[in-house]
């Protein structure tokens, strides 16, 4: 992968009380795991800790700021209100170690912890306003989390939890909306992958009750309901209206557009069906370099539009097979199975020899699209589609070479042939790009002494190409050496190279730190970032860590 100019880290050098140089630590998850733009939240830290005053923090964002707590097993984390929404990570380090990434999120609308009790209907948490996010954990076997909300007629609830796949809880979750003498109205349990989505909307004003519960990801003979410490979830609760997706899925990068929204609560006299994404008006509208992220005071929930540097298109029925929709490569089109059994179908020129990708996105934005590709020449015939024939796998892509100048078309569905509202996709078109990218096999080592570190990098090389690339370890800790190594084209370093890193003699005295590995090619500004595997989560982390142990007490004799 590659990315534009360097990645900002925080490294907060804090002295936390709880640790020292007896073991690494160990933690297991964040309580709460998120905080709302501008905020300051007191974070319980759940794992295995030793005392001392060794312990530091760090975060992959500088307007996180983490401080220590007036326990030894809370932190103070301040948000800036510089900090865009999503997923951020924290890591913890003592003398000995560093502990796995664990994610924190930043919201743009209140969060709130749960609070027991409130298994029963009676029981029920009673939540003020239209939009929250509840940060909660289903503490025990057979735990159920109940939340009072009030609606007007008409008016609908949405709950999306987020617990799986974002924070890695060992757990299946499932919400209910149910009436206040206990009948169940609304249930759902896998919208989001192993996360549930529920939305309901009142038939006449009153309190309504969200509950939710868990089973265990991973199955087992029990058929029961479960829970733990580590079952921690957050739960949007809203009113308000909630944006599920904008059509189309991107725009192009530094054009202006209008996008239309899909979601709940969205009807009139809030004109929010559609956007003016270069007029937002109320609505704050921050640009990165690959998305926009855009808030707006009255909604639930935040809209995160793909920035793409092609044009865009929107797909419009009808596009069968016989009469297939034209668009010019390269191009991302934003479409939708809109009902069972539905097929788009797109139409493209291509030169003989021309290498080409096709991908598709949905699975991993969050919907239920199990999207099979389907490359076909003008006389009908297959030259190439996707292998899949199970939903294990999150979305679809495929390269193939154009076997002849000519006119071709590529086909997207759904594997089991389902549809619907919620069933939109990216579909991106594009000529086979010559790119590189280079992996490590972990995340964390330790520099005992003078000796020297080894770290070994995979290179994949595609689409062609052919240039060298000098890698090197970046934002060292103080007192680290290193000798950066260079991938050629051909040989073996093509395919792996190894990085050296030694503590210089004279260094002063320090427990290592975080860093980051990248590779530069000649004459670009885009950096290569080395990743590793982020252990539980589907996204890799270009964030390290190296650990300096002391030499082995001179003089001492083996048995």
């Amino acid at each position: 992968m590659i990315w534009r100019g360097p990645r900002l880290l925080a490294v907060l050098a804090v002295a936390l009380p709880g640790l020292v140089g007896a073991a690494p630590p160990d933690l297991t998850h964040l309580l709460p795991s998120g905080a709302t733009r501008g905020t300051e939240a007191t974070v319980v830290l759940r794992g295995k800790f030793s005392g001392g005053d060794q312990r530091r923090g760090w975060t992959s964002h500088p307007g996180l700021v983490l401080t220590p707590g007036k326990k030894e097993t809370e932190v103070q984390i301040a948000v800036k209100e510089t900090v865009l929404p999503g997923r951020y990570w924290v890591r913890l380090a003592n003398a000995d170690g560093a502990t796995a990434l664990r994610p924190f999120f930043v919201s743009g609308v209140p969060e709130i912890l749960e609070k027991e009790p409130n298994n029963s209907v009676r029981e029920a948490q009673k939540l003020e306003g239209d939009r929250h996010v509840v940060n909660g954990v289903l503490g025990k076997t057979g735990d159920v989390d109940t939340f009072a909300v009030f609606l007007k007629q008409g008016q609908s609830v949405v709950g999306a939890m987020a617990a799986n796949g974002p924070l890695g809880s060992p757990m299946d979750g499932l919400l209910q909306v149910v009436t206040p003498r206990g009948f169940v109205v609304a249930q759902n349990d896998d919208a989001l992958g192993l996360d549930p989505l529920v939305a309901w909307t009142a038939r006449r004003e009153g309190v309504h009750l969200v509950r939710a519960f868990a089973f265990p990801s991973k199955t087992n003979s029990s058929i029961r309901l479960a829970g733990g410490n580590n079952f921690i979830y957050r739960l949007t609760l809203t009113s308000a209206p909630f944006i599920d997706y904008s059509m189309p899925l991107a725009v192009s990068r530094g054009k202006p557009s209008t996008v239309a929204l899909s979601g709940w609560n969205l009807a009139e006299p809030l004109q929010q069906r559609q956007i003016n994404l270069s007029e937002p008006g109320d609505r704050l509208v921050l640009r990165t370099r690959d998305q926009l992220v855009v808030f707006d005071p009255r909604w639930g929930n935040t809209l995160s539009v793909k920035q793409v540097s092609h044009a865009v298109a929107v797909e419009k029925e009808p596009n069968s097979r016989k009469l297939p929709q034209k668009v010019q490569i390269p191009v991302t089109i934003c479409g939708r199975i809109g009902e069972a059994k539905d097929v788009d179908v797109f139409a493209f020129d291509a030169k003989k020899g021309q290498a080409l990708q096709v991908a598709v996105e949905s699975r991993r934005l969050g919907f239920p699209l199990d999207p099979v590709l389907r490359v076909i020449d003008a006389s009908g015939k297959v030259i190439q589609e996707t292998e899949t024939r199970s939903a294990d796998k999150i979305d679809e892509s495929l390269t193939w070479t154009a076997p002849m100048d000519g006119r071709f078309r590529v086909e997207v569905g759904d594997l089991f042939q389902h549809g619907g509202k919620r069933y939109p996709y990216r579909l991106t078109l594009a000529p086979l790009e010559a790119q590189v990218s280079a992996t490590v096999e972990k995340d964390r080592w330790e520099l005992a002494g003078q000796k020297t570190l080894e770290i070994k990098l995979t290179i994949v090389r595609s689409g062609g190409f052919s240039q060298a690339v000098r890698f090197e370890a970046v934002d060292l800790p103080p007192g680290i050496e290193m000798v950066p190594a260079v991938s050629e084209p051909k040989g073996d370093s093509a395919k792996s190279i190894t990085l050296k890193l030694t503590k210089k003699a004279d260094a002063a005295k320090s427990n290592g730190g975080p860093l980051r590995i990248v590779g530069r090619i000649k004459d670009q500004q885009e950096v290569v970032v080395v990743t590793a595997a982020n252990g539980g989560f589907q996204e890799r982390t270009p964030h390290f860590w190296l650990t300096f142990k002391p030499s082995p007490k001179a003089g001492k004799k083996k048995k």
